[in-house]
């Protein structure tokens, strides 16, 4: 069995790549740094972290940790167990073991504004 043939680890390690410069932050080295070994470098803290959409969709995942990207308009998940995942922003929240760390307000210009 090769590793990308199927979906999810395809999927996630094409997140890893276009996340990197954000990750290598996180984690505090350099972008190719965190490249040479990105499976030694991603802790998933142990938590459930939970993504409300604007349709009130609601997604959760165990040892599981989010950056949000106002630029790229995008939240990227990053789990141990399920793989990686991106969602919209627009009117997202964010809640990490039940408390909020992040909600998008709508605002003039944003892309999703009527």
């Amino acid at each position: 069995m090769r590793l990308h043939e199927y979906p999810v680890p395809r999927l996630s390690a094409q997140i890893i790549q276009e996340w990197a410069p954000e990750l290598a932050v996180r984690y505090g080295c350099t972008v190719e740094a965190f490249l040479d070994k990105p499976n030694h470098t991603i802790f998933f803290p142990s938590q459930t972290l939970r993504i409300e959409l604007m349709d009130e969709s609601v997604v959760e995942f165990k040892y599981a940790f989010a950056l949000v990207s106002e630029e790229r308009r995008t939240i990227a998940v990053f789990t141990e167990h399920c793989g990686h995942h991106v969602f919209p922003h627009y009117q997202t929240k964010v809640l990490c073991d039940g408390s909020l760390v992040y909600a998008q307000a709508t605002h003039p210009g944003d892309w999703s504004s009527p």
